[in-house]
C-alpha cells in the first residue's frame, strides 16, 4: 500500500485501537467493582462480547500492519492464529474449570494480545515466538491451576523449594552469561532462560507455607535465612530488579501473615542499607540512576534510553501517532524494557493508562480471591502471586516513565521474553487454582444450608 494511503488509514484507525481497549479496561472496571460489593457472590459473572472483541482488535492490528510497505500475507496468518490461540485457551479453561476469574484471564490475555501487535511492529521473528511462549504459558497455567487447586499437601513441600531456588541461583552465578550488566541468563541450546524469573513462584510457595501458622521469630530463622539467601545470589548477579522484587514480596507477605511491624521496619533498613552499598559497589547501578536523575545530561550515552523513551510518550499523545507511525527503532531496548513507551508512542497515552489499570485490576481481584480463601495458605498463596506481578508491573513501568530507577525486569505478558511469560502465567494459575477452590467451597456451603435448616425444622416438630 502507498505510504500516504496508509497513513490516512493508520491515523483512522488509532481511535478505533483507543476505544476497543478503553471497553475492555471500563467493562473490567465495573466487574471489578460489582464483585468487590459481592465478594461471597461465587456465581460466574458474564464476560458478554470481550472475548469478541478482543479478537476483533487482533485482526484489525494485524490486518494494518500486513499493509504497510509491501502487502504481507503471513501477518495475516500471525492475526489468526493469535486469535485462535486466544479463543482456545479462554474457552478451554473458562470450559472445564468452573470458578475461575474470567475477567483476570481476559485481562491478562488482552495484556498479551497488544504485546504481540507491538512485537509484530517491531521485530516480526519474535512476534512468533512469543505467540509459542503464550501457548506454553497456558500449559503453565494450567498446570498451577490444578495443583494449587488438588494437591492439598503443598506445603511439606517448602524445604525442597528452597533447595531447587537456591540451586538455580547458585547455578546462574557460576555458569550465567551476562546481559545488559547482570549475569542472570542460563543459555540451553538456542534457548536463554532466566531462572530468576522461577524463583518468584518458588518463594510464593514457601513464603505461603512458612507464614501460614504463627510462631516466635527464633522458629523462623529457616526462612529468614533462605530470603537473605537468595537476595544475596540475585544481588552478585547484578540483577538488582529481581533483588528489589523478592525483598519487596517478602516485606509484603511478612507483615501481611503476621503484623510484626519491628520486623518489618528493621529489614527494611537493612534494605535500604544494602541499596546504597549496591550504588557504590556496581557501576552499572551509578549509571542508572545518574540517567534517572538527569537522562539530558548526557542523552547521547547513559540517558539516552530514559530520554527518548519519555520523547516517545510524550510524542504519543492521547491517542498515539497511529500504529506503524512512529519510532520506536530508537529505542533499544524497545521489544523488552522499554515497549511500554513504544506502545504509548504509537497507540496513545490512553492505551498506556488502561494497560496501568488492568493490571491494579488484576492485583485487586487476585487479592479479592486471596481474602475469600478458606486456609491461611491458600490466602497468602493468591496474595503473593498477586502482589508479585503488581510490583513487576509498577518497578518497570515506573522505570520508564522515569518515576523511578530503571532495574531491567520485563513487564509481565507484554514485553518480549518466555521465562517472563511462563513466570507470569505461573502466577495467575495460582490465583486461578485458589479462584476455581473458592467457588467450590462457597457452593458446597451454599448446598449444606437447607439441610441444617430443615433439620432444625424437623427438631422443633419433635
Amino acid at each position: 500500500m502507498p505510504a500516504n494511503q496508509y497513513e490516512i488509514l493508520a491515523l483512522t484507525l488509532r481511535y478505533w485501537f483507543v476505544l476497543l481497549v478503553m471497553y475492555i479496561f471500563w467493562r473490567s472496571l465495573l466487574s471489578t467493582w460489582r464483585r468487590l460489593m459481592k465478594p461471597n457472590d461465587y456465581h460466574d459473572e458474564p464476560t458478554g462480547n470481550i472475548p469478541f472483541i478482543l479478537v476483533l482488535f487482533a485482526l484489525s492490528a494485524m490486518i494494518l500492519l500486513s499493509l504497510k510497505d509491501n502487502i504481507n500475507p503471513l501477518i495475516m496468518v500471525l492475526g489468526v492464529l493469535i486469535s485462535a490461540a486466544f479463543l482456545f485457551q479462554y474457552l478451554f479453561i473458562s470450559r472445564f474449570f468452573a470458578g475461575i476469574d474470567k475477567y483476570v484471564l481476559l485481562m491478562v490475555d488482552t495484556l498479551c494480545i497488544i504485546g504481540f501487535v507491538m512485537l509484530q511492529r517491531l521485530n516480526p521473528d519474535l512476534a512468533f515466538r512469543q505467540v509459542e511462549w503464550f501457548l506454553m504459558g497456558s500449559v503453565t497455567l494450567l498446570f498451577f491451576l490444578i495443583f494449587t487447586k488438588y494437591f492439598r499437601r503443598w506445603e511439606r513441600l517448602k524445604y525442597l523449594l528452597m533447595a531447587v531456588g537456591c540451586a538455580l541461583l547458585l547455578l546462574t552465578l557460576i555458569i550465567g552469561k551476562e546481559v545488559g550488566g547482570a549475569k542472570n541468563w542460563i543459555e540451553i541450546g538456542k534457548f536463554n532462560i532466566q531462572p530468576s524469573e522461577f524463583v518468584k513462584i518458588i518463594l510464593v510457595f514457601v513464603l505461603s507455607a512458612e507464614l501460614k501458622q504463627s510462631k516466635p521469630r527464633i522458629r523462623r530463622l529457616p526462612v529468614f535465612i533462605f530470603m537473605a539467601a537468595v537476595v544475596l545470589m540475585v544481588v552478585l548477579q547484578k540483577d538488582l530488579g529481581a533483588a528489589f522484587l523478592y525483598f519487596s514480596l517478602f516485606l509484603f507477605l511478612y507483615y501481611i501473615a503476621t503484623t510484626d511491624l519491628l520486623v518489618t521496619i528493621c529489614t527494611g533498613l537493612l534494605a535500604s542499607v544494602g541499596a546504597v552499598l549496591s550504588y557504590f559497589l556496581f557501576g552499572h547501578v551509578r549509571v542508572r540512576i545518574a540517567a534517572w536523575r538527569n537522562p539530558w545530561a548526557d542523552i547521547e550515552n547513559k540517558g539516552y534510553q530514559i530520554a527518548q523513551s519519555l520523547i516517545a510518550i510524550a510524542s504519543g499523545g492521547w491517542v498515539g501517532l497511529g500504529l506503524g507511525l512512529g519510532s520506536p527503532y530508537v529505542i533499544p531496548a524497545s521489544r523488552t524494557d522499554f515497549i511500554f513507551a513504544a506502545i504509548c508512542e504509537e497507540m496513545g497515552i490512553l492505551v498506556g493508562v488502561a494497560l496501568i489499570g488492568l493490571y491494579m485490576l488484576v492485583m485487586i481481584r487476585g487479592i479479592s480471591i486471596a481474602m475469600a480463601a478458606r486456609e491461611p495458605g491458600e490466602t497468602l498463596l493468591a496474595m503473593g502471586a498477586s502482589i508479585s506481578l503488581a510490583i513487576q508491573s509498577f518497578t518497570i513501568i515506573g522505570g520508564v516513565v522515569k518515576f523511578i530507577p530503571l532495574t531491567g525486569v520485563t513487564m509481565p505478558f507484554v514485553s518480549y521474553g518466555g521465562s517472563s511469560m511462563l513466570a507470569s502465567f505461573g502466577l495467575i494459575g495460582i490465583i486461578q487454582g485458589i479462584a476455581s477452590k473458592n467457588h467450590d467451597m462457597m457452593q458446597m456451603e451454599a448446598e449444606q444450608q437447607p439441610v441444617y435448616e430443615n433439620a432444625g425444622e424437623n427438631y422443633g416438630e419433635d
